[in-house]
């Protein structure tokens, strides 16, 4: 893992809790205790105490472009009694070996809950 891949995850815990400044900067600061590569994305797991928050939330309006081609998503998993995680997945195409560039986007929702990439 290389620096860029730590600043991305930042960026992406930060737009994924925009709405909630508190956990934001809480789980920015939490000590990561285990990061799982997939071969198709990655599991960041971030240690419990460090993250004091009751209510249960999955969030994943939040993505990516990787080195100005490949499309990921993010999952951010927050349940009591588990671990707090981010998930970022592909569809179908293996997670690059190294990031060398990204661009963090938000989903935009149309009826029916379905998301699509912004345009430009």
């Amino acid at each position: 893992m290389n620096i860029i891949h730590e600043q991305m995850e930042k960026e992406v815990i930060t737009l994924i809790f925009r709405e909630y400044p508190d956990l934001r900067d809480q789980i920015n600061k939490a000590r990561i205790t285990k990061r799982e590569f997939t071969g198709v994305g990655f599991f960041t797991d971030y240690h419990k105490d460090d993250i004091l928050w009751e209510e249960e939330m999955i969030i994943s309006d939040v993505g990516a472009i990787l080195n100005n081609s490949i499309e990921v998503g993010f999952v951010f998993f927050l349940r009591k009694e588990e671990v707090p995680t981010l998930e970022c997945y592909m569809y179908g195409d293996p997670f690059p070996d190294q990031i060398e560039s990204y661009e963090v986007f938000m989903y935009e929702k149309f009826a029916g809950d379905v998301y699509k990439v912004p345009k430009k």
